[in-house]
């Protein structure tokens, strides 16, 4: 019993091999008969006929022990590293390892962490091959990363050249079009040039919507395009496989670099990162190649397009009303102006790092370092005065003239209403511009003064009734509209009358022998159109049926409407 468990099991699979073999069939039948591959068949014959010459003992040979390995005082470690980050790269580890005093190669790491995490077995699919400089891809990942202050959500932004494969990495606050903009900045200042296409997948900030599988590029991005001189294209829709390289990117961003790493804040993540591209990313072997990454980019690098000689402004550009305490409210945080512009519209140009507030006259006023979105935070204003009182009546009369007579009445009845708490109601009154046009605020003013309703509260009510809200960009746009207005003038085309239409004959309904169709039921006679067509109508199918044999029907040459 003891020497039966103790031989070496042969494969089951050997019998059926040599037998179909001895019957003179080729490997590749073999292999196709028996549902494996070629290697294994040749394998289970050279076993067989390995066996036959040098015999088959009973008892397996005896294995030599191990020899001690650089690597054993350090197992408890790479064990430890492998049950918190069961998916952390070989790199990753051996950089944990030379912290702590190893002084060993990589290969016998990898080799040591292959035999305690089996890799899976993953399916290679092709992928086109293009010239130097001649494509890149770009994509997107979100992270939850747990700060020292906080656990943050961060959207890290990767453009890859499919030659080189380089990593241009780069962490924003969002995905929008002007986050997508300055990725793209940032990666060209690290890779020196502009990829001649760039593949995406369909997200909003490059593709608005398809129409009848037609992409519609978002506008502003098509126009950073033109200015880089590259030519966007799209990956199909749920097929990863068509941007192998970006995705293997994230796949190390997150096995090797967040792995094993803290980070304090983001300008911390943002410089661990920097430095991980440079010193890690950019030195890693390019697999079939022999060299590193950064020397198939060298040279790749003479094949991009040049760069223009001054980048492209991303910043987005609205407006915002600033409020009775003198602030500007963007993404549910507060940033602080001079108090002479309280009231006013004021531009906000806003880049990735900063918030610039310019004056109605687009002078600029002040630079905030932007805020985190959501955060509800307030951003003060250097070496700014106390705040005074909330602007009094000589303040806001001037902007209730600009919105008409009426609204000046309204404010002086205001006075004599609510002569305590009228300045307040005239704040909220003047702060309903932001929701609703200022012809609109002026009109409900009318309708308050008509009956008496003094109130802040109820020309609200009026304007959620009568007027449709907007947003701060109408406003922009109303400027505009007016000066095309001016220039080019509204060309307006009247209506057609629809009587027209229903004198016109049933023509699918006439014969040689039939005349147009008579309605049985005719209208009271219409006065003659203009163009001079008939005024009789047509008549249902069933109706023209009847009619159409009475011979004493009168017929009318149909005329064209012009």
């Amino acid at each position: 019993m003891t020497r039966d468990k103790t031989r070496k099991q042969a494969d089951p699979r050997a019998l059926d091999a040599v037998t179909l073999r001895r019957d003179g069939l080729a490997i590749r039948a073999i292999a196709r008969a028996m549902g494996v591959s070629r290697n294994t068949v040749r394998r289970l014959l050279r076993g067989h006929r390995s066996a036959r010459d040098e015999g088959a003992p009973a008892l397996p040979p005896k294995s030599s022990p191990a020899r001690p390995s650089k690597l054993d005082e350090y197992m408890n470690a790479i064990r430890e590293l492998l049950r918190r980050y069961p998916d952390i790269t070989a790199q990753r580890v051996l950089e944990e390892l030379r912290a702590k005093g190893y002084d060993g190669g990589y290969s016998i790491v990898r080799e040591r962490i292959r035999v305690l995490r089996p890799a899976p077995v993953r399916i290679s699919l092709p992928t086109p091959n293009h010239a130097p400089g001649a494509m890149a891809e770009n994509d997107w990942s979100t992270y939850t990363i747990p700060f020292h202050t906080g656990r943050r959500a961060v959207q890290v932004f990767l453009l890859v050249p499919v030659v080189s494969r380089r990593k241009c990495f780069s962490r924003h606050i969002s995905q929008d079009v002007h986050a997508l903009m300055d990725g793209h900045v940032t990666a060209f200042e690290r890779l020196g040039g502009v990829p001649r296409r760039i593949k995406y997948d369909n997200q909003k900030a490059v593709v608005i919507r398809r129409e009848g599988g037609q992409p519609i590029f978002n506008p502003r991005f098509v126009d950073f395009a033109t200015y880089y001189e590259f030519t966007p294209e799209l990956a199909r829709p749920m097929h990863p496989n068509d941007k192998p390289r970006v995705e293997r990117g994230f796949w190390e961003l997150e096995r090797s670099f967040h792995n094993g790493r803290s980070f304090y804040d983001e300008a911390d993540y943002d410089a661990q990162l920097l430095r991980w591209m440079n010193e890690v990313a950019d030195l890693r072997i390019v697999r079939g190649d022999g060299r590193t990454i950064a020397e198939c980019f060298a040279a790749e690098a003479p094949h991009l397009l040049p760069l223009p000689r001054r980048p492209y402004d991303t910043a987005r550009v609205v407006y915002r009303l600033c409020d009775a305490a003198g602030c500007i409210p963007f993404e549910s945080n507060l940033y602080e102006v001079p108090y002479e512009h309280v009231t006013a519209f004021l531009p906000v140009r806003v880049t990735q790092t900063e918030v610039h507030i310019h004056g109605p006259d687009l002078r600029p006023v002040v630079i905030h370092e932007r805020l985190p979105k959501g955060a509800h935070q307030r951003a003060p204003l250097p070496r700014r005065a106390p705040q005074p009182r909330p602007p009094d009546l000589d303040l806001l009369r001037p902007v209730f003239a600009e919105l008409g007579d009426d609204a000046a009445d309204f404010l002086r009845g205001l006075e004599g209403t609510q002569r305590r708490a009228v300045a307040h109601h005239a704040r909220k009154i003047l702060a309903l511009r932001e929701r609703y046009d200022s012809a609109d605020v002026a009109a409900a003013l009318t309708h308050a003064l008509r009956f008496s309703a003094f109130d802040h509260a109820a020309v609200a009510r009026i304007l959620h009734v009568r007027a449709r809200p907007r947003t701060l960009d109408e406003y922009v746009a109303d400027a505009t509209r007016e000066r095309l207005a001016r220039f080019i003038g509204e060309c307006t085309t009247e209506p057609r009358d629809l009587a027209e239409y229903d004198a016109l004959p049933c023509i699918g309904h006439m014969t040689r022998e039939t005349a147009p169709c008579q309605n049985p039921n005719p209208d009271p006679p219409r006065p003659p159109s203009p163009q001079g067509l008939p005024t009789t109508s047509c008549a249902p199918d069933s109706a023209s049926t009847s009619t159409s044999s009475d011979s004493s029907t009168s017929t009318t040459k149909p005329s064209t409407p012009s």
